[in-house]
């Protein structure tokens, strides 16, 4: 697909949340473009709208499926038009860009998913690729924090994942608890979680959430005897325009829409020292 030009799709469903966040679900006017548009979890894609701009947004649908969704949160201009959108409306899309999770960087292992507030919709993606693939993983196991259990997203569908692999849930407040929620949850921050899981031979970590948590989780996965180069890191919240053009990702000679945005923990240190 040509991913300068955006591709016009139509609005086939907007399901909310959170108070904050929506699932636009789009798909393509014919199979052909569908066809076209192949992508891995981590990827992203530019939405756009006419009067409005773009905004830069992970993919949260499987790779097999034939839609793509995406979760936008209503931060701004964009996100505010998009989620006035309503079924059948046109919208732009562009891509899919960056670099994802990578099979051969996660195939045949055992899987450690860390997500955190609104970074959970790519590992979304992920999860779902993991359960239509399950052989070709080891054990898998999602951890997942958010501030409370109504900012938790995709709530309805944790059963339907569980059967599949170890769903991990914890909030920073449980003063209002969801009665929706079908899953014990626990409350404090994600890396406590981590205190319930084993480090292999086998283990990768792969994460996407506030930077604010990959400090604190990846000083943990360090410590529990976790190689950096099997720590995989989404910084897909420093991009713009997708393409490399803007310089806005930019920093020494890695572009996080292009060589990202998904990096392992060992490029990270090489190339940012650090988060």
């Amino acid at each position: 697909m040509n991913t300068y030009q955006p591709y016009e799709m139509k609005v086939a469903g907007i399901e909310t949340l959170s108070h904050d966040s929506v699932l636009v679900t789009m798909k393509f006017k014919a199979d052909t473009e569908r066809k076209k548009f192949k992508f891995i979890p981590g990827q992203f894609v530019e939405l756009s709208l006419l009067g409005y701009g773009e905004i830069p947004v992970g993919i949260a649908s499987a790779p097999h499926d034939d839609i793509v969704q995406v979760s936008v949160r209503n931060v701004g201009n964009v996100s505010a038009a998009i989620h006035r959108l309503e079924v059948g409306d046109a919208i732009g899309i562009r891509g899919p860009f960056g670099n994802g999770f990578k099979k051969e960087w996660i195939s045949g292992k055992d899987l450690i998913i860390v997500t955190g507030g609104c970074g959970i919709p790519p590992m979304r993606s992920l999860v779902l690729d993991v359960i239509k693939h399950r052989k070709d993983y080891g054990d898998v196991k999602l951890l997942y924090g958010s501030r409370t259990q109504q900012d938790l997203l995709f709530r309805q569908e944790y059963p339907a994942w569980k059967k599949k692999i170890d769903v991990l849930l914890t909030v920073d407040k449980d003063d209002a608890p969801d009665t929706s929620l079908q899953m014990d949850c626990a409350t404090g921050v994600v890396t406590n979680l981590l205190d319930e899981i084993k480090i292999t031979s086998k283990s990768v970590a792969v994460m996407c959430g506030p930077p604010i948590m990959y400090k604190f989780v990846i000083k943990k996965l360090l410590q529990m005897g976790m190689p950096e180069h099997k720590i995989l890191v989404s910084l897909e919240r420093r991009m713009k325009c997708g393409i490399g053009k803007c310089q806005h990702c930019t920093s020494g000679s890695k572009y996080v829409c292009l060589d990202g945005p998904v990096f392992t923990y060992e490029e990270i240190m090489k190339e940012y020292g650090g988060l």
